[in-house]
């Protein structure tokens, strides 16, 4: 559906006249994934919506989008996994927190923290088979905005909001731990370090 619509808006817009094919078929790319994203996105917030946990599942999604912004990781193989997988962890995470009245106590906020911010260090950034982050400064760059996205996050979470908000946006990053983790790209059958199968760039 998201395939045909993208095509649709191209042609509407009559964009092959304005661009090579190479920059019409990129254009094209990145708008398919840009309507799915927003797709899936609608789909979740309904969901919570239904289920009562909306602002539970906006607080959770927030610093975790944040830090995947910068820190990449793994990517479902195909658009219905991805949906059943945000629909699962940001949906289904905080209606149980919710059902449970659970929240992390300041101590394990902060254990968690520090375990969150040494995987980003070791980890982030994350690429995968059809991004590969080929370029060194890229990787840098991407790097230490991770760790600061991390960071911010982080403090925010543990010295200005009640416990049960801090432990929604520290399950959010610890989320996006497990995305870049070099084990679940294991379990999954997934290559890592993409970028090692081709010629680094500066």
């Amino acid at each position: 559906m998201t395939h045909t619509f993208t095509f649709f808006l191209l042609n509407k817009i009559q964009a092959k006249k304005y661009m090579t094919e190479d920059e019409y078929e990129n254009v094209a790319y990145s708008l398919e994934i840009f309507l799915i994203n927003i797709f899936k996105t609608v789909q979740v917030y309904v969901i919570a919506y239904l289920l009562g946990v909306l602002f539970e599942t906006f607080i959770m999604n927030l610093p975790y989008v944040l830090l995947r912004w910068h820190a990449g990781g793994w990517h479902a193989k195909s658009t219905i996994n991805c949906s059943i997988f945000g629909i699962t962890t940001f949906v289904g995470i905080p209606f149980i927190l919710q059902k449970m009245d659970f929240s992390l106590s300041f101590f394990w906020m902060t254990i968690l923290s520090l375990v969150i911010l040494c995987c980003v260090l070791l980890y982030a950034p994350a690429d995968t088979e059809k991004n590969p982050l080929v370029s060194v400064s890229e990787r840098k760059r991407k790097r230490i905005f991770s760790f600061l996205s991390a960071l911010l996050a982080i403090f925010i979470a543990v010295f200005f909001v009640n416990n049960e908000i801090g432990t929604l946006m520290i399950t959010g990053l610890f989320v996006e731990i497990i995305m870049i983790h070099p084990l679940f790209y294991k379990l999954n059958k997934r290559s890592y370090k993409n970028y090692e199968n081709y010629q680094v760039q500066p």
